[in-house]
């Protein structure tokens, strides 16, 4: 199998590139992700996944990368984007806000089979449903520290699925990675798997 380029820095995106066995090498871009004046989240995270494949792409003046993979992932509730937390106290609103309630995990996917052709560019979307958190809960996860660095401030892979009553679609989106979408653009784009 050829390697895949990864734009992303996220230790999760790359725990699901291991387990799957996809050699890969991580670039992680640096980028403004702050994409607010798009209208939908759907979008939005779209076109965050391009810029950072564009960005990548940059990177490689006198080569052309090949096969090249961007994602990026927020958490929509009541129709307004949750990014990573600043600080525990964002962190602790945001479960607050997530307590008791039905939210939307969207993943921008982006796919470049090689370089000048187009990027194979689609989004996930997986529905969760949050039990009701006590401030006893809440209080426990944010000492976890889990919260850090992570969209909508929880980690269903670890102890936050304990908080998790159901979902509606793709585990591994939550995660950051919809597989089985990749699987199809993998597939689509002939990456060989042999």
């Amino acid at each position: 199998m050829e390697t895949i380029i990864l734009a992303s820095g996220s230790p999760r995106r790359q725990e699901l590139l291991n387990r799957v066995r996809i050699p890969f090498k991580a670039f992680p871009p640096s980028i403004d992700e702050n994409f607010s004046n798009i209208g939908s989240v759907e979008e939005r995270v779209k076109r965050i996944a391009l810029r950072k494949i564009e960005t990548v792409v940059e990177m490689f003046k006198q080569e052309s990368p090949r096969w090249l993979l961007g994602l990026d992932t927020l958490v929509e509730i009541d129709g307004k984007a949750v990014h990573k937390p600043s600080g525990i106290e964002e962190a602790e609103k945001i479960l607050k806000t997530l307590s008791g309630k039905v939210h939307r995990v969207h993943t921008g996917i982006g796919f470049l089979p090689a370089k000048r052709e187009p990027v194979d560019l689609r989004s996930v979307c997986t529905e969760v449903k949050v039990a009701k958190l006590s401030d006893e809960d809440i209080e426990m996860y944010l000492e976890t520290g889990e919260w850090s660095g992570v969209t909508g401030a929880y980690r269903i892979q670890e102890r936050g699925a304990f908080f998790i009553e159901w979902i509606r679609g793709s585990y591994s989106n939550v995660v950051g990675l919809p597989l089985e979408t990749f699987y199809g653009i993998l597939k689509s784009n002939k990456y060989s798997l042999r």
